[in-house]
């Protein structure tokens, strides 16, 4: 049998090393229990409505339920349920970092395997990526999808595998709507270079519409589930679901509004990477431009449409959405300094400014990954279970809690119905957003 050369072991253990290495950082910072993520706390809803296979708010999160309510069910040894699917978020972020360096290897077949280790991390431990990947959210999943997706594109412009690429494609728009930012532009980018054989494409559209068939049959029979969000029993409720008609109030396209907020969803995708960065990324950029110009078009459009997303929306949290750009951005910084690695080649000979390069590298991304962890850690903290908890107790038998915000909301639903904390408090959330909860179940009124 033939032995693998280094370069293949290089090209699998790169990718490998940077998601166990994120995965690592992960665990030393993850939320032991329900915790904030930029001013939202959709972790405790999530968790709840997972448990019973409900529905969660607005789009519902349907691709996200299964794989929740499977960790909740499947990892009973650990007690805290939060922390289960705090650990899947952790898994999937990881997942997505070895899928970026992959992607970076795939997009730049002549890079090193170390540059391709570099983008994956960098992208991992932004901020914005660490945060989602220490609670529980349904875009630690999008960030393995839109990973995979830039990993299978290259093969699709090729009229290859385009089967699984349409299947990545359905789910990355479904898991939530962001995700068409992406899903579209590498479409079409892929179907100018290289279309499906004729025979492939009824197995092709199948995998594209699957993930959808399987969004609205999930809204529609589960409308009755223990807790369920709007009315999903109608064709027109799963519309009215779908698209957000709820949130539509929180969005301001008005161009008085985006002249300020667009270039603040700017400087805050760019402070996802360390400063000394921001001088590679237009190097990176470059290069991406002379190898795969269309390519690069598509990754443009892609980090314009979610920039005046953010800036459109206002709800909290929205920072969130620019995960992918995040990546894009980690992509172009590896390759950036790969050009600074190469212009240092040729001037500067010898083992010794390599070495010193390598260990300054090192020690840079050290420090930047221990800044980074510092801002996001949510280690230790328990304080939103514990407020919760102390509000049940407090409250009259057969009582009702009435709250305004989610952070007051989504706390009292996980103490009641995962850890059965007082199930004779009905729990209302006077804005009449949230479904009414008393003894852990929905209270259909």
């Amino acid at each position: 049998m033939a032995r693998m050369s280094t370069g293949t072991l290089g090209a699998l253990a790169a990718p490998a090393l940077a998601g166990v290495a994120a995965f690592a950082c992960y665990l030393l910072t993850i939320s032991p229990s329900i915790g904030v993520l930029h001013d939202t706390i959709d972790s405790a809803e999530l968790v709840v409505v997972a448990s019973g296979l409900g529905i969660a708010h607005p789009p519902g999160s349907a691709v996200w339920m299964p794989l929740g309510w499977a960790t909740l069910h499947g990892l009973p040894f650990i007690p805290e349920p939060a922390l289960r699917t705090n650990l899947l978020s952790a898994l999937l972020m990881a997942g997505a970092v070895a899928a970026l360096a992959v992607a970076a290897r795939r997009w730049r077949p002549g890079s090193p395997a170390w540059v391709a280790a570099l983008a994956g991390l960098l992208g991992g431990l932004a901020p914005l990526a660490w945060a989602e990947a220490i609670v529980t959210e349904v875009l630690a999943l999008q960030a393995l999808l839109g990973a995979l997706a830039l990993v299978l594109v290259i093969d699709a412009s090729a009229g290859r595998r385009w089967t699984v690429f349409a299947l990545v494609l359905g789910l990355l728009a479904w898991n939530h709507p962001t995700g068409l930012a992406l899903a579209v532009p590498l479409a079409a980018v892929a179907l100018a270079r290289g279309t499906p054989r004729r025979g492939d494409w009824p197995r092709v559209a199948a995998a594209f519409l699957a993930p959808g068939a399987f969004t609205v049959a999930y809204l529609l029979l589960r409308a009755g589930a223990p807790i369920a969000w709007g009315d999903t029993a109608t064709p027109l409720g799963i519309w009215l679901h779908l698209s957000g008609a709820s949130y539509q109030q929180v969005t301001d396209l008005s161009a008085a509004h985006l002249a300020g907020a667009v270039p603040a969803a700017v400087r805050e995708a760019i402070a996802q990477m360390p400063p000394p960065l921001w001088l590679a990324m237009p190097f990176g950029a470059v290069r991406l431009a002379q190898a795969r110009p269309l390519l690069a078009a598509a990754l443009a459009a892609t980090c314009a449409l979610l920039v005046v997303f953010v800036a459109a929306y206002r709800a909290t949290g929205h920072e969130d959405y620019l995960l992918t750009v995040v990546f894009v951005e980690a992509m172009l910084a590896a390759w950036g300094v790969e050009v600074a690695y190469e212009w240092l080649r040729r001037h500067a000979p010898g083992r010794a400014p390599h070495v010193a390069l390598a260990v300054l590298g090192a020690g840079a991304m050290l420090v930047w990954a221990a800044h980074a962890g510092t801002r996001v850690t949510l280690r230790g903290d328990t304080r939103l279970l514990d407020e919760a908890r102390a509000m049940l107790a407090a409250a009259p038998r057969g009582g009702e809690l009435r709250t305004s915000r989610d952070e007051q909301t989504f706390p009292l639903w996980y103490a009641q119905a995962m850890l059965g904390d007082r199930p004779d408090v009905t729990i209302r959330d006077v804005r009449g957003l949230a479904p009414v909860l008393r003894g852990g179940v929905q209270v259909r009124e």
